[in-house]
């Protein structure tokens, strides 16, 4: 992905901070320093803190400069911290939290959608199942069909508070894949859990689809858990 000059330094100050290279109560360099080592402007260094402050991940304050915030208060779903922190995510721990967070909201949105679904939602929701099971031999066209899946559910429960967990959800999905579903041949084994899930949907049945929902997500983290065991490590994403 191309970024501007703002965007490359909200990147590489970012990626820093969730790397753990700059800690929370930690500054980050003065700002004529930021300019001299990254080779940009005043405005820009300016303008990425402002990008930084508004993610919870940094402060200023009086003669301290740029703090780095306590970890509780970065912005978790926001899509680049999302990215940066399961680039840095070297021991597989961001990929088990998401898997957390997975287990608990996707089931309560799969029996949501069940109830709430309109005609044209199911639709989108059965077309993606069908992209998975036609993209068997494809990772990168069964990891977006899966994609859109598992976020045409959550957008399928008609509550707009479920939309931004869509961002979490892909980041998590596209790492967790990485791990589970790295060879095509890997990929048939997740469709006919997918089709339970849409199958309770469309028939309306709210607490099939969650049980559903709970099976699909349990055995990707069991898969997750075997490939970190095998590799003491999972990769990053």
């Amino acid at each position: 992905m191309r970024r501007n000059l703002c965007g490359q330094v909200v990147h590489d100050l970012g990626f820093k901070i969730l790397a753990g290279q700059v800690k929370p109560g930690e500054a980050l360099p003065q700002e004529p320093t930021l300019c001299e080592q990254l080779g940009v402007s005043r405005t820009v260094v300016r303008e990425a803190i402002k990008s930084l402050a508004a993610k919870g991940l940094v402060e200023s304050r009086p003669k301290r400069g740029t703090i780095v915030r306590p970890a509780a208060d970065w912005n978790y779903l926001d899509s680049e911290v999302l990215a940066w922190h399961a680039s840095a995510d070297g021991d597989g721990q961001h990929l088990r939290f998401l898997t957390e967070f997975r287990l608990t909201v996707e089931p309560a949105a799969a029996a949501l959608a069940a109830k709430r679904a309109s005609e044209d939602e199911l639709d989108r929701i059965r077309a993606a199942l069908e992209k998975m099971a036609a993209n068997t031999d494809s990772v990168e066209a069964f990891k977006e069909a899966d994609l859109t899946f598992h976020t045409e559910i959550l957008h399928a429960t008609g509550n707009p508070f479920f939309s931004p967990v869509a961002g979490a959800i892909a980041i998590s999905l596209a790492t967790s894949l990485k791990v589970t579903n790295r060879k095509p041949a890997d990929n048939p084994a997740s469709v006919p859990l997918h089709r339970d899930v849409m199958d309770a949907i469309c028939r309306r049945d709210a607490d099939a689809a969650r049980e559903a929902m709970h099976r699909l997500l349990a055995d990707a983290k069991r898969r997750i858990e075997i490939a970190g065991d095998a590799t003491n490590g999972i990769p990053s994403a």
